[in-house]
């Protein structure tokens, strides 16, 4: 109120586990991990922050995501997959997620930065890198109402099918 301008604060749901949910990939899940790590990709300089601990954060939680890393996620992943995490991870880029635009990408962790280009994504997007990305096969609520029926176990291999 330093202006003189009124605010109030009202409780909700982070993008970050409500724009997966709405894309069809929870943040945990008790075939997959039972924790997750938050973090951005930038700080307010635009740079990845210096005080990042790439290694505690790669061996600390099997399921990562990420607000504003699509700027620097070649470098992201380089940093991961170095501190051991695995260049074939499951990896999702959810742009403008919860709008009519929303944009679900599905990668790698070694292959995220050119499919990122490749696609001609662009932020506002949520990140999330973990086996919970596999979960959107069967989750993917969007794509059954546009009639896609989707088939498979909780972890497997995903099948897709036209409904009718």
């Amino acid at each position: 109120m330093e202006h003189g301008i009124p605010f109030r604060i009202v409780p909700g749901i982070t993008a970050g586990i409500g724009g997966l949910a709405y894309a069809g990939i929870p943040v945990t899940h008790r075939e997959t991990n039972q924790s997750v790590t938050f973090l951005t990709g930038h700080d307010a300089t635009g740079l990845i922050p210096d005080t990042m601990d790439w290694a505690s954060i790669a061996k600390g939680s099997s399921v990562i995501v990420m607000y504003m890393a699509m700027k620097h996620i070649g470098v992201i992943a380089a940093k991961l997959i170095a501190a051991g995490r695995a260049k074939d991870e499951p990896m999702a880029f959810v742009c403008n997620a919860t709008t009519g635009e929303q944009k679900v990408l599905e990668t790698t962790l070694a292959q995220a930065e050119r499919d990122v280009e490749q696609a001609g994504l662009r932020p506002p997007a949520i990140v999330v890198i973990g086996e919970v990305v596999r979960l959107r096969a069967a989750l993917d609520w969007l794509g059954a109402m546009e009639g896609r029926v989707l088939q498979n176990d909780p972890l497997g291999t995903r099948r897709e099918k036209d409904a009718g």
